[in-house]
């Protein structure tokens, strides 16, 4: 096996797209970037790999302690249950956490433009964006995250496949799906 060609020291085992030629995992690793590597096998994209869990939150009793924090949260959580009613077949638990990505996207790793892969997504996020953004602008944008970390976090925890987290949810806020 021939020498990686970027380091030339440790054996290439991987085929480089960027190269042409065979480098090392730690060159391959060194080197990645988006605009170089999209389409390869050993690349993943910053967005792929986000691990919402690990974004800062409010704990359930900070939550449940400071009124102003649940007034956001409820605000989020009243949009969700406004899509889920508008949109009953296509929308559930899984939309609803995958909307708080996209906004956790925004505020917190700064993405201008969200990955929005569906149509009921993209509908969702618009109008969750709307919704939240005229009720929420005045909100500091680190105090939004930790509170969207939380309902995330709050979904995770109810959610038993289906809607059973929006089920959970409009019980408080009354919005729902007329059945």
């Amino acid at each position: 096996m021939a020498k990686c060609t970027v380091c030339n020291s440790r054996k290439g085992k991987r085929k480089c797209k960027a190269t042409g030629t065979f480098i090392c995992s730690l060159c391959c690793g060194e080197s990645r970037t988006e605009a170089k590597c999209d389409g390869c096998s050993f690349f993943k994209s910053a967005a792929i790999s986000r691990n919402y869990r690990s974004v800062p939150y409010y704990s359930t009793q900070e939550m449940a302690d400071n009124p102003e924090l649940g007034s956001i949260a409820d605000v989020v959580e009243l949009s969700l249950c406004q899509i889920w009613a508008n949109d009953h077949r296509h929308v559930d638990d899984r939309t609803a956490a995958r909307l708080i990505e996209l906004m956790i996207d925004r505020y917190h790793f700064k993405d201008e433009t969200p990955r929005t892969d569906t149509p009921v997504l993209e509908d969702g996020f618009r109008f969750f964006s709307q919704n939240t953004g005229k009720k929420l602008s005045h909100i500091d944008p680190e105090q939004l995250v930790k509170v969207l970390a939380a309902v995330y976090r709050s979904i995770q925890r109810r959610t038993i496949g289906g809607t059973s987290y929006l089920q959970f949810a409009s019980q408080f806020n009354g919005i729902g799906p007329a059945m």
